[in-house]
């Protein structure tokens, strides 16, 4: 019966501490902008890099809000030789962004069907919108 106790102590105290870094995680992401949550992921170091060489990332940074479709690195890693070519063209590439960001919050609930795009991380808070993870590039 003890055991049970301590066993059952242990589970609340872990499943406080994650609830507490779940919520922390929240606030920060809610403090930066739409760019800033993008920046922070591990998995956008791409997507991040082209809104940063379309120069895009200023644009969205300080206005809003926006719905943002962010492609996670593989998404961009599957496109071969076509990612280069985007690179190439700045007029593209900007192009091939812009259709990843949308005015306005969109819930990831009402992006899904309209875009027929699977989100698989969704409804990420920012300070000027929401961030839709995806592991597809929108054409």
């Amino acid at each position: 019966m003890k055991t049970l106790k301590k066993a059952s102590s242990v589970f609340s105290i872990f499943a406080l501490m994650f609830a507490f870094a779940f919520t922390a995680n929240i606030a920060q992401a809610q403090d930066g902008n739409v760019v800033d949550v993008i920046n922070s992921s591990d998995d956008h170091t791409i997507f991040a890099s082209l809104l940063e060489e379309s120069n895009l990332d200023d644009a969205i940074s300080d206005q809003g809000p926006f719905t943002i479709i962010a492609p996670n690195d593989e998404a961009f890693e599957a496109m071969g030789e076509e990612l280069d070519q985007l690179r190439a063209d700045p007029d593209m590439l900007q192009n091939m962004l812009i259709g990843h960001l949308f005015q306005g919050e969109n819930t990831a609930e009402d992006v899904e069907p309209a875009l027929g795009v699977e989100i698989i991380e969704g409804d990420i808070p920012a300070s000027n919108g929401l961030v839709h993870v995806t592991n597809e590039v929108l054409n």
